[in-house]
Formats: C-alpha cells, structure tokens, sequence
C-alpha cells in the first residue's frame, strides 16, 4: 500500500493538498491501492470529502484509527431530542444554536453543523458563573467523538477521545501560559489495561506511531510519500517499522532562493538532508530544482515528477477567449505573492488596452486583501479587479481568460501555472526557483520577465492583449507540449521507477 502523509483536507486547500488529490487519481486510474493519511482531528471529513469528490474509503484519518471509526461509515444528522438535554430546563432554539436555561441561570449552549438544520456539532456545559467547564464534541458522522475539559483559566486543559461505544480511547493533556496559548504537554494511548497504555509528547509522535502501526499491518511493502514537510518528515524519520519513506518537497529547500546551493535550508527540510540514509529518496516537481539538490547533496536520490498531468477532456481556450482582456491570478493571496506588482502592472496596461481585467482566485490574509483592493483603487483599477475567492477546481475557469499571470517571489512549482497550459493558456511570469523556467519557454508559450521589473511585466501583457493571433499561437504550443509531457502514463511511469513499483 501507498500512504500520501498530508496535516489536513479541508474546504480550502493550498497546493500541497491539491498536488496530493492529482497524485491519488493518477495512481487510482492505474489501478495502484493508494490512500491519503490525514493528522488532524475533522469532525467535519465526511463532508469536506463528498465536496472534494474524493471518496471517504480512500482517506484515512489518524484519530478515526485510534477511535476505530470505519472509513466508509457514512453522514447521520443527531438533534437535540438524541442528546438527553435535561427535561425540566427550558430549550429556546435559533438557527446557529439552542440556548438551555434553568431560571435566569444558562446552563448549556448546543451548536448546530454549519450549513445544516439542527444537526447537532458541539454541546457545552456551564458552570454557576457562565463559564465554559466541559464541551461535547460531535462528529458528522453521528456520533459524539470528544469531550474537552476547561480550566478556571477558561483554557483547554485536557480531552478525551472515544470509539462508537463511547468508550474513552485517546487523552490529550495541555499546559498554557500567561499569556493565554496553550500546548500539548502528554498524550495516552488507551490499552486494554493500564499497562497496555501508549504516552507521547506530541502529535507529531503520535503520527509516527500510527505509521507504524500502518506499516506492520501491511502485509506486503508499504511506501509512504509525506507530502508536508512540516508534519511527515519528523514522524517518518522516527519510524521503527520496515517501510519505504520518501518526502515529497512543495517549497524552495532554502530560505534564500537566489542561493540553492549555499543558502541556509528549509527547517521543516533540514533533518531529512542531514540524515539521507533515513529516507529512500526526494521528489520534486522541477529538474532545475532536481540539479539543484543532487549538486549539494550528491549522496540522496531525487526525482523530478511533475503534479500535474493532462488529460484531454479539458477544454482548450477559445479563440474568442484569447481575443479577450481577460487576466487570470492563481493562488494564496499572501505577500510573497508580489500582488502590489501584478496590480502596477495591469495599471500600466490599462493605459495602452482598453477593457482590461483581472481576476484572482485563492484565499488568504484578509488584511493583506484589504490592502490590495484598496491599492487597486488608488491605481484607479478598483472596478476591473475582482476578488474571486476560492474554488477546488478551476477546470471551468481556465478556458474563460486570455493568459495567466505569476508574479511569485519564489515556489516549489506553481500548480496553477502548468494547469493554465493545459487548458491553451500562454504565461506571463517572474521568473524565480522553481517552476516557470522548467514550464514556460520565453516567447513561445509564455514571456519570463526578470524579478520586479513591473514595466517589462506589462509589456508582455500587452503584447499578448493586443495581438491575439500571436497569444492563440502561444496557447496552442502550451498545450501541445503538456499532452506530450504530461501524458499521464509518461508521469506514473516515472513514479513507478523511482518507488521501485511492479510495472
């Protein structure tokens, strides 16, 4: 079995975990058993599953193992009659949450799923003087998962996990501080004695147990890929069991990108190159960054496998589209982004091509958006840009706009950059490591413009606007080089080689 070792699926996701669903559709389409581990506790996966279109039966969930949740088992709605609230206490219900009261005293709150009616989500319990000493927690599934325990502090001091009996499996403890932060400071594994009992110190060594527990059930190789640094690299290094352990690099591997051979690494990165011998191999999605790594670290094995792949079901951009002067923005929307410059830019466009726009899609800081929307408006652009939020797929959207734009300070390989060309999109980007030079050939699919200079960045956009035929000519190359180098069968075939898979 294949384990892709991810924090989290959620309603929004980043790249990291949508590079991870690809990856899981590719293997699936050639018939690889394969499954994506999540850490974090969800009460809320069944249905952030169902959205994502994934299947409940190809995610494992860390606590829905130690609490002995099937993988399959399905949503079921609980009310308010199903939770034994007291019967001589008056229940006065809203659309977000039900108020118990005994007299004058408030004695529980019950909140509701969001999105549904009355679907029971967590259950509090208050003391004499309004404060918050103990929480039900209940998962969409239909069961109540936890309860969390509160201090005089009103901090989280401790919580216990159940299986579907309700039979406590899993306590988690916490110490705060001052200044009101708290943090893991025991977790226990519940055994059938005291004896049997598991302690850990964090999260992260209790993940590490659970692989192992993963990787002694398997009966045949077991291969895990951490696709998150942050979360995967400490726990697959501290593993014990026999297993194949590879890591998965979404970032630039160092925190200077215009030093990837001297800069300092990466924190969540480091142990992994200190300690080569402990992991089988490292993937990433460019061969500039492949190089890169190998010329430091001669002694680790790396491969270059792209995250996306084509598929020819996509629909190309029309001619009309290319004639439009419509601009496309992919991504989080966070400083390192440089989206100050991409609106200078289209600024500066705007005064040669009428009509232009741009819109982005992503999520991120709303601050930092407050303060793009409102630089917007001093460029005088504030009606042709549009916040579009964030969608899991953008597959309807690519076909809509005349070229993407990237202005990205640096990246492990933008997704949304080798979509676009997919869908017959020409590029204009920064050109920064990694991703655009490995993607994007200058003045055939696309224009690489030098980091910051927002003049020569409008220029190109303008010469793509203004002559359309030139921008379909460009679309057309993109595309055309991603059917041939994409072909999912070319792409798990790589994946085959470097896991050492049965062809």
């Amino acid at each position: 079995m294949i384990y892709f070792l991810d924090e989290y699926l959620l309603a929004k996701n980043s790249s990291v975990e949508h590079a991870a669903l690809k990856r899981l559709a590719l293997f699936k389409q050639f018939k690889q058993p394969v499954k994506i581990l999540t850490r974090d506790y969800d009460r809320l996966s069944v249905q952030t599953l169902r959205e994502l279109g994934v299947a409940q039966t190809d995610v494992r969930n860390m606590f829905d193992y130690f609490q002995h949740v099937p993988a399959d088992r399905p949503e079921k709605a609980v009310h308010n009659d199903e939770i034994n609230l007291p019967t001589m206490d008056e229940v006065s219900v809203d659309a977000n949450q039900s108020q118990v009261t005994n007299g004058d005293r408030l004695r529980r709150q019950v909140g509701y799923i969001p999105g549904t009616v009355g679907h029971v989500y967590y259950q509090n319990f208050l003391d004499d003087q309004g404060n918050l000493v103990e929480c039900d927690l209940w998962d969409a599934r239909g069961f109540k998962s936890a309860t969390q325990y509160f201090g005089q502090d009103g901090l989280l001091a401790f919580e216990r996990y159940y299986n579907l009996r309700g039979v406590p499996v899993l306590d988690i403890y916490y110490v705060g501080d001052h200044a009101g932060q708290i943090q893991i400071s025991r977790i226990v594994l519940k055994g059938q004695t005291l004896k049997e009992d598991h302690e850990f110190d964090t999260l992260g060594e209790l993940f590490s147990y659970f692989l192992d527990q993963l990787a002694t059930e398997d009966s045949e190789t077991t291969i895990f890929i951490s696709d998150r640094p942050g979360i995967g690299v400490q726990p697959l290094l501290a593993m014990h069991a026999a297993a194949k352990k590879f890591v998965y690099i979404p970032i630039n591997h160092v925190l200077t990108p215009d030093k990837p051979r001297q800069g300092e690494l990466d924190g969540f990165i480091q142990p992994v190159l200190q300690h080569p011998q402990k992991v089988d191999g490292l993937i990433v999605q460019t061969p500039q960054q492949q190089h890169d790594l190998h010329d430091r670290f001669p002694k680790v094995r790396v491969a270059a496998i792209p995250a996306v792949t084509f598929d020819p079901a996509l629909t190309a951009r029309s001619a009309a589209a290319a004639a439009s002067k419509k601009i496309l923005f992919v991504g989080r929307l966070s400083p390192d982004k440089q989206l100050d410059q991409l609106l200078r830019a289209v600024a500066l466009a705007s005064r040669q091509v009428s009509g232009v726009t741009l819109d982005l899609f992503g999520y991120g800081d709303e601050q930092y958006q407050t303060a793009m929307r409102q630089l917007a408006d001093r460029l005088e652009i504030g009606s042709q840009v549009t916040f579009k939020g964030y969608q899991s797929s953008l597959a309807d959207q690519y076909p809509q706009y005349a070229l993407l734009v990237n202005t990205n300070l640096t990246d492990g390989g933008p997704l949304a950059l080798v979509e676009a060309q997919t869908h017959g999109l020409p590029v204009v980007s920064y050109r920064f490591s990694y991703g655009p030079s490995a993607c994007v050939i200058d003045q055939k699919t696309g224009y690489l413009i030098k980091q910051g200079r927002v003049n020569d960045l409008a220029e190109a956009i303008v010469r793509l606007l203004k002559r359309p035929e030139q921008s379909q000519q460009f679309g057309d190359h993109a595309r055309a080089l991603a059917q041939k180098q994409l072909a999912p069968e070319k792409v798990y075939a790589r994946w085959q080689a470097f896991l050492g898979l049965d062809s």
